[in-house]
């Protein structure tokens, strides 16, 4: 398991884009970095309705197995993860977020925290299950303070 503690403001996104576009490998790259910038995006606008000043946490985990990246993103807000739209107007400068999480993860959802708040997790298949990366744990993916 990697962790990546991160201030709730704008800039985290691309801080968090950047740290696990270096943890993986090229063929699985791409779509867990979109995802990582959408929940982060997610948590740093959670946070900011909140008022909270705590750190998001991210956390990276390979499957021991190498067949599925897992990601989980914490926030301070106790709001249940809103369901996708099922269209965003073209002239919306948001609202995409979701549907891109749900386009490229095959499973995701949220959990309440005990110490309050949520966490927001998704699930990526990897297209190489053989390969061996650096990042493999053989610890299951937990969210901090998960009720």
């Amino acid at each position: 398991m990697t962790c990546l503690h991160l201030p709730p403001v704008p800039a985290s996104v691309g801080a968090a884009r950047r740290w696990a576009a270096l943890l993986l490998p090229e063929d699985v790259r791409d779509p867990v970095v979109l995802v990582v910038s959408e929940l982060v995006t997610n948590a740093v606008a959670a946070d900011a309705e909140a008022g909270a000043a705590d750190d998001i946490e991210v956390e990276l985990v390979v499957d021991p197995s190498g067949r599925h990246v897992a990601l989980a993103v914490t926030d301070a807000s106790d709001r249940p993860l809103p369901q996708a739209p099922a269209t965003v107007a073209a002239n919306e400068d948001g609202g995409r977020g979701l549907l891109l999480v749900e386009a490229l993860a095959y499973d995701h959802g949220w959990t309440p925290r005990a110490c309050g708040g949520k966490c927001v997790w998704a699930l990526v298949r990897c297209p190489s299950p053989a390969q061996q990366w650096a990042v493999s744990s053989p610890e299951r993916l937990e969210c901090a303070d998960a009720a």
